[in-house]
């Protein structure tokens, strides 16, 4: 009796200080269940052989990975579709994930593998239910002298000069674009780059000028009229997805000239600030950007803190 006093006097005191007994959850699979981990393998399976990007399919591999791994720790290898709820998938991101902002890349991704597999079995998604606070945006600060950063970036490596130059002046997509491009991509006499749906984000065709001084640049790289060959590997393929970063990063170790925010996709926020200021109007600087409607460009904009209204715009009296 006296040792269950003590025991229930500690117990009590554990309480009032914030102790909660650990709860070990362990599922086991009825007959015609789903489980989740099979789910999100088959999902996956069918995603690698879709058409998307090699980034968006790695990220995805290493979702399911990092979901296996928790599973396994947690005891939640046969947890079903049906018993998967918001606290589950909420607890996973917390204990492996540090930022709001992954966090929330993290669910979008995990419900892009199971969301079909809620709906089919017409159970309610723990994904929609999910929210993390808001994260402030970090966007890709424009050059104020980009030619002086372009010399910079010449003595580091050609290779690299030659894709911002594109980023820059055609407003290219520097990882898929840029680095995918052929010499059948342009016309005879490197006016004009056309772009297949299968090259760019918006997944439509889509033709960019070339301007003079970046023709008279791009004939200095061109040794062949083959049109199978890519214009910076020589062969008929294309650098690795990450080669481009990794030349950025070497540049950037060594650069004076690049301040904080400021990456290779810069190159291209800059050349659409000079497109907006030259024509001021967003159908032009949407079809160079390649945007799928008006409204991404508008966003676009806003992102960039571009002033879209003058003074001689604002009210009088």
């Amino acid at each position: 009796m006296v040792a269950y006093r003590k025991l229930k006097t500690a117990f009590g005191k554990a309480i009032d200080k914030g102790w909660r007994p650990k709860k070990i959850v362990e599922y086991h699979n009825t007959p015609g269940a789903q489980g989740v981990i099979a789910t999100m393998e088959a999902r996956l399976q069918e995603k690698l052989n879709a058409d998307y990007s090699l980034h968006y399919k790695r990220d995805l591999k290493y979702v399911v990975k990092w979901w296996v791994s928790y599973a396994k720790q947690n005891k939640l290898l046969n947890l079903e579709l049906r018993e998967m709820d918001k606290f589950i998938v909420k607890k996973f991101l917390d204990d492996s994930f540090n930022t709001a902002k992954t966090k929330k890349n993290i669910k979008v991704m995990m419900s892009a593998l199971l969301r079909d597999a809620f709906e089919e079995q017409m159970l309610p998604s723990p994904f929609s239910r999910l929210k993390f606070g808001r994260t402030a945006e970090v966007m890709h600060k424009p050059f104020k002298d980009v030619k002086a950063v372009l010399d910079e970036i010449y003595l580091s490596d050609p290779r690299l000069h030659l894709c911002c130059m594109l980023a820059f002046g055609c407003l290219l997509r520097p990882h898929r674009e840029i680095r995918c491009l052929r010499w059948g991509d342009f016309n005879e006499d490197l006016t004009r780059i056309s772009l297949s749906g299968d090259m760019n984000k918006g997944k439509r065709n889509r033709v960019v000028p070339v301007p003079p001084y970046l023709k008279e640049y791009i004939l200095r790289f061109k040794a062949t009229s083959d049109p199978r060959i890519n214009i910076f590997t020589g062969t008929a393929f294309p650098y690795n997805p990450d080669f481009f970063k990794l030349l950025w990063r070497k540049y950037r170790a060594k650069s004076v000239l690049l301040q904080s925010h400021q990456t290779l996709y810069s190159f291209r926020h800059t050349g659409a600030i000079r497109v907006y200021e030259q024509t001021g109007s967003l159908q032009t600087l949407q079809q160079v950007m390649g945007h799928s409607n008006l409204q991404v460009t508008l966003t676009y904009l806003r992102g960039l803190e571009v002033q879209q209204l003058s003074v001689d715009d604002m009210p009088t009296l």
